[in-house]
């Protein structure tokens, strides 16, 4: 249990991280994008093969696609999600509540800003991954829950 914790808590700060970034950095880079910039910066890579120039070009024209709403919305729910492993570490129950509401959330924000963008879309393996996830504190909350009842005197 500590080992997904340590997971679902590094995920979340780097993903915290993440969307700041991303939401800081969207304006200039996809001006850079719009302007023809990017490419000149991709052009060494071309020469090499152009299969990660052509890879980053489709990142960088989706990402200059997807509305700043997403970044400040997932930015809330990881912060969110992070609040939830803390108060899991903890031993609260509450905290499985807050993380799994907030990566249902994040499913659903994927889902309206950035799966339709991409194709083919990661909605199944975020989805599955998702589900193992809260699966898994499910069934250690669930088991520290009949633990808890099998010690106490009747």
């Amino acid at each position: 249990m500590t080992i997904l914790l340590v997971m679902s808590l590094i995920n979340a700060c780097w993903n915290i991280f993440s969307a700041s970034m991303s939401l800081i950095m969207k304006p200039s880079m996809t001006a850079m994008y719009k302007n023809g910039q990017f490419e000149e910066i991709l052009q060494p890579f071309s020469a090499m093969g152009g299969e990660f120039a052509k890879a980053m070009n489709e990142a960088m024209q989706v990402f200059s696609q997807i509305d700043s709403k997403f970044y400040i919305i997932l930015l809330v729910l990881f912060i969110a999600s992070l609040i939830g492993v803390i108060r899991m570490f903890k031993g609260d129950k509450r905290g499985f509540h807050i993380y799994s509401l907030a990566q249902i959330c994040m499913l659903i924000n994927s889902s309206v800003f950035v799966y339709p963008l991409q194709k083919p879309s990661p909605f199944l393996s975020d989805l599955m991954l998702t589900a193992i996830f809260i699966l898994l504190y499910y069934l250690y909350f669930k088991r520290m829950e009949m633990i808890e009842n099998m010690q106490k005197p009747e």
